[in-house]
């Protein structure tokens, strides 16, 4: 299952699959945070004017849900963590989290959801402290693209070629070279090296 944990995401992805949050062979959720964010926030108003036109189908799963089991535990751990100093590996810099990213982190732990953010330090410490599965938007087109959920075509490569209008995350080079083979069409994003 995949957690859409950053707007982001969800903006470069809903007009792909539009029921992505509706129909469970997507195998996709978000949370509240982001839920909210997505109709709230200024910036995303006024780039993305067409996100209201999703409103019904943009579904968050419940806070009574996503905080059951080892939730609280998780939480504290990773605001443990990032308290007291844990280095980003990849970076050589300590992790400064916001409160809502290491809910995010809490949740995808707890549930082993697999991330999708472009948050590189959420993905780097989700990785590097829980090992943690991380996937980009590119990477879920291709997983559905494999399963037959879509069938891509012109109307559908506009959508990609807007992100790249929109200077969207560039994508990973061994998603683009899957996502070119499974369609046949290029990539016309930024490509993340």
């Amino acid at each position: 299952m995949y957690v859409l944990c950053d707007t982001c995401s969800v903006l470069m992805l809903i007009r792909i699959a539009p029921d992505m949050f509706t129909d469970k062979r997507y195998e996709c959720v978000t949370v509240p945070e982001v839920r909210k964010e997505f109709f709230q926030t200024q910036k995303f108003r006024t780039k993305y004017p067409w996100r209201v036109d999703f409103t019904s189908q943009i579904k968050a799963m419940p806070v009574s849900e996503l905080e059951k089991n080892d939730f609280e535990m998780h939480l504290s751990l990773i605001s443990n963590l990032n308290d007291t100093g844990t280095m980003n590996e990849r970076t050589g810099h300590f992790f400064n989290l916001s409160k809502v990213d290491q809910r995010i982190i809490a949740y995808a732990v707890t549930h082993r959801f697999t991330l999708n953010s472009t948050d590189d330090d959420l993905c780097d410490f989700a990785e590097q402290q829980f090992d943690a599965q991380i996937t980009t938007p590119l990477g879920i087109i291709n997983d559905w693209l494999e399963k037959g959920l879509l069938e891509w075509d012109s109307k559908l490569q506009a959508v990609i070629e807007d992100w790249d209008r929109c200077n969207e995350h560039p994508q990973p080079g061994k998603e683009v070279k899957k996502f070119i083979k499974l369609t046949g069409y290029e990539y016309p994003g930024q490509i993340k090296r």
